[in-house]
């Protein structure tokens, strides 16, 4: 035998151990606020195709991730009198149950289901919802009877979703409660790594800075984010992602973890206001190691636009090459966080 030969060997069983033992990566997108065309006030309110384009324009955006995560901003139902029939309300939004195939042929992984509007057309709706949900194989987590689940990678890495919101039938807002279902996913699922996804803050353009303190909206309180974020990353969590304003926020990294505080309107077909900033939403790409370690992340800018031809052919949402989202994201994260994002960017893809 050469003495070469048993040093060949050698040194494939060390490189290959280390393979071994190299940390796995997760890739999370995560998109805002998100609702395909309502059968409320009528049937007819829905877009062209039902909805079907929807995604077409900006879906490769997360091609390749992991867990692909949206907020499902209503509930399902066919017929538009159940929601007449819980009294007048001009902002309800009913999704046909196909509407989650369109969901699912995007890519999405998992749905947050808390949030005010989860509750548009009564209980028996937001279970069939779910219903509809399991039946597309999509996960989704934050109504009481379903406040968390689990996710499992390619790559055999355990994540954990959770889902809150300061709304009825929702997992609240409460850091104890949220914080025992972080340690609970950890220690008892197994999970590697757990994101937490709150439906949250005031609304509007007023609504752009995150405030350190509870936020009013309609005379409704709509939680304290800030301390939330930070009780539940003190509590393990590994990432925190915001919607609800409508409006892109900031974000922060606190003890290595990102907090994204709001993602704003992504595809939101009907009675929005997506007159400008409205308009801006965006495509979150977080890279994390199985540990929580923060790789790095990258801001994918879309936009919305209700006088543009692809808004008539039910095409919702597109790219948005001016990078408005990104731009505004990194102003607010340095004004209300003095945390500098492209320190964190990954690479630009090469073409």
């Amino acid at each position: 035998m050469k003495l070469w030969q048993p040093l060949s060997i050698l040194l494939g069983i060390s490189l290959a151990s280390l393979a071994q033992d190299a940390p796995r990566t997760v890739i999370i997108d995560a998109v805002g606020d998100t609702m395909v065309g309502s059968v409320f006030p009528k049937r007819e309110a829905m877009p062209p195709e039902n909805g079907r384009r929807i995604f077409e324009r900006v879906k490769e955006l997360w091609a390749g991730a992991d867990i692909v995560m949206g907020n499902f901003e209503g509930t399902v139902a066919s017929d538009p009198s159940v929601a007449k029939a819980l009294g007048s309300h001009s902002y309800r939004f009913l999704m046909p149950p196909e509407s989650l195939a369109i969901y699912k042929d995007a890519g999405f992984t998992v749905l947050n289901v808390a949030n005010n509007h989860a509750m548009d057309a009564g209980l028996p709706a937001r279970m069939a919802a779910q219903a509809a949900m399991d039946a597309a194989g999509i996960a989704h987590g934050g109504s009481l009877n379903q406040p968390s689940t689990v996710l499992t990678t390619a790559s055999g890495v355990k994540v954990g979703f959770i889902g809150s919101a300061p709304h009825m039938d929702c997992l609240p807002l409460d850091v104890v409660q949220v914080g025992q279902l972080v340690k609970e996913l950890k220690e008892k699922q197994g999970c590697s790594l757990v994101f937490v996804s709150m439906h949250a803050g005031a609304e509007g353009e007023a609504a752009l800075h995150v405030p350190k303190a509870h936020e009013m909206y309609l005379g409704a309180d709509r939680g304290d984010v800030y301390a939330f974020a930070h009780g539940v990353i003190d509590a393990g969590a590994d990432l925190v992602v915001g919607h609800g304003p409508h409006v892109p926020r900031g974000m922060e990294v606190y003890k290595g973890r990102l907090i994204a505080y709001s993602l704003g309107n992504f595809a939101t077909y009907g009675m929005f206001n997506l007159k400008g900033i409205g308009g801006l939403g965006l495509v979150l790409e977080v890279d994390l190691l199985e540990d929580g370690t923060l790789k790095g992340l990258r801001i994918h800018s879309t936009r919305q636009d209700k006088g543009s031809e692809t808004w008539t052919q039910g095409i919702a949402v597109d790219v948005d090459p001016e990078e408005g989202a990104r731009k505004l994201v990194e102003k607010l994260s340095k004004e209300d966080f003095q945390t500098d994002l492209p320190n964190y960017y990954l690479p630009a893809t090469q073409p």
